[in-house]
């Protein structure tokens, strides 16, 4: 279900939540372990997310033991079916990460310094993705935050609404955001209370107190670009956060935006109604179309630096690190990784994109990404390597 207001999108379900997460115990319900019946546990995520249109976050608290139990092969193919799931991403302590084989995966490492080592290793080849880790919560990109505890408890969200950075004056009242999630929250509990009468629930228990909203942001680059200030954005944000959580008595969660889709319909509909922030667009024949959350476009070729850019103030204002999407020409090697986030004050959630590892879908033909080799390199002061003027020529 999607709804479309005056400068944001609304994403919900008709009939449950929108999304959640869950530690990896309750795959062990009923079973003597997961690697006792693999099969059995992994059919009841399958569950879990198939009702979850927004994704589902796999939290694994189980402690790396009991991955010894399994033969190499039956590890492997544990981790590969897990990660095989649409729209599921998995999140891992630095422990339990180094049991991953290789490949690709939709999952994150959370530990508080960048990895290193066999880990930091994958991490720049764009195996896994790193969150940075400062409390004892998770705070899970494109999804929300746990709270605070040993054991992690289910989490839900009754939807995604992604606002235009540039839109925040004319939706810093709140009326039309309270009326359309208030609505859609309603419809989905309805949905939800005949959902439970029927059965067709999954194991995960339920509370109606613990689920909330997500709040996502886009068009920073627009926002910048149209003279926009920081400091006030951060007011605004905080003040309609507060206004969002006394109305609807729900938790919301504060994030960036990832999705191309819901950036690109967000600037359809500025130019197609004629909004006043449509005037931070680009101009044709460039795409009318904003850019997700607050940095520069992930397909664009521009420094790093503009990519994973987290402003100042906004750490202490989001709930959950941006995403950034660092597609580069060849694996950046340590040292460049290190001078990187140097340059930064807060990194955000970093994933590498070397030009082994397709970049994600879906693929927009009015915009493309760029080739991985017009990517600028990360700065690198003792192994870094110049191309050459005319090697593409070649």
């Amino acid at each position: 279900m999607t709804f479309e207001g005056r400068g944001f999108l609304l994403r919900a379900a008709p009939d449950g939540p929108w999304a959640g997460w869950a530690g990896s115990r309750f795959l062990e319900e009923g079973l003597a372990s997961v690697h006792a019946a693999p099969g059995r546990a992994l059919a009841r995520l399958m569950n879990v997310v198939s009702l979850l249109p927004g994704g589902f976050g796999l939290i694994w608290d189980h402690p790396p033991a009991w991955m010894q139990a399994l033969p190499a092969e039956s590890r492997q193919g544990w981790w590969e079916a897990i990660t095989a799931i649409p729209r599921l991403s998995l999140h891992l302590g630095p422990e339990a990460a180094q049991h991953l084989p290789g490949g690709a995966f939709r999952g994150w490492v959370h530990a508080p310094e960048m990895p290193e080592g066999i880990l930091g290793e994958q991490w720049r080849q764009g195996v896994i993705g790193w969150v940075p880790r400062s409390g004892p919560a998770w705070q899970l990109p494109d999804l929300g935050a746990t709270s605070a505890g040993e054991e992690v408890s289910p989490g839900w969200l009754w939807g995604d609404v992604t606002l235009v950075l540039g839109a925040l004056p004319s939706l810093a009242s709140g009326e039309a955001l309270v009326a359309a999630m208030s609505e859609a929250q309603g419809t989905a509990e309805r949905g939800l209370a005949q959902r439970l009468a029927s059965g067709a629930w999954v194991d995960l228990p339920f509370a109606r107190k613990a689920i909330g909203w997500r709040l996502s942001l886009a068009g920073g680059t627009e926002f910048l670009r149209a003279g926009g200030g920081w400091p006030s954005a951060l007011g605004q944000l905080r003040a309609l956060k507060a206004l969002l959580k006394e109305r609807l008595r729900t938790p919301v969660h504060l994030g960036a935006c990832g999705d191309f889709q819901v950036a690109s319909a967000l600037g359809r509909q500025a130019l197609r109604e004629g909004h006043p922030w449509r005037a931070s667009l680009a101009l044709p024949p460039a795409p009318g179309a904003f850019t997700p959350g607050l940095a520069a476009d992930a397909r664009d070729a521009v420094p790093l630096e503009a990519r994973a850019l987290q402003p100042a103030g906004w750490p202490e204002t989001l709930d959950l690190p941006p995403v950034a999407l660092l597609r580069v020409p060849a694996m950046p090697p340590e040292a460049g990784a290190q001078t990187l986030l140097g340059q930064i004050q807060s990194p955000p959630a970093l994933r590498w994109l070397p030009p082994d590892l397709p970049p994600p879908g879906p693929f927009d033909p009015d915009r493309p990404w760029a080739h991985a080799s017009a990517y600028p390199f990360p700065a690198d002061p003792g192994n870094g390597v110049q191309r050459g003027l005319f090697e593409d020529l070649g």
